[in-house]
């Protein structure tokens, strides 16, 4: 669980600087789970509770990690049609948490029940998509090449 966030915080000190963690504890992953309706997965619940910057990382791999204030699902986020039907159905359960380069794409993870529970996708407006089995695995592909999740 915590090694999605051991694997982030120490490749964002090795390629520059670590960016100040917003320490909001469990009280805001309850926060975001109560506002739509939704459980963190374990691995992402450490990052929000732990990891996540108190405000937008611009990092080495050009991904911008959102602080959990900005933290939103897709249909609060992204105005425009989602090309993958099964992702399009649990819209609302899919939390946004970084984009690359200025919103040329952005990344959500899936909070529901179903069997994409924790899967993260990559939303491009061209080919929505599941890029990572879980957010950790999301984690490793990013900071080893942050285009191979794009």
């Amino acid at each position: 669980m915590a090694e999605a966030c051991s694997l982030l915080s120490n490749w964002w000190r090795e390629t520059g600087e670590m960016p100040p963690a917003a320490e909001t504890g469990e009280a805001t992953a309850r926060k975001i789970e109560q506002r739509y309706g939704i459980t963190l997965p374990d691995d992402f619940r450490a990052y929000v509770a732990r990891t996540a910057p108190n405000e937008d990382f611009w990092d080495d791999g050009d991904g911008i990690w959102w602080n959990p204030a900005r933290i939103k699902n897709i249909p609060e986020e992204y105005e425009h049609p989602l090309t993958n039907p099964d992702i399009a159905q649990r819209a609302g359960s899919y939390l946004f948490f970084a984009d690359f380069m200025i919103w040329c794409w952005a990344w959500a993870i899936c909070c529901d029940d179903s069997a994409d529970r924790g899967k993260v996708a990559v939303i491009t407006g061209a080919g929505d998509r599941i890029v990572a089995n879980t957010f950790t695995d999301f984690v490793k592909a990013y900071i080893a090449d942050s285009l191979s999740v794009s």
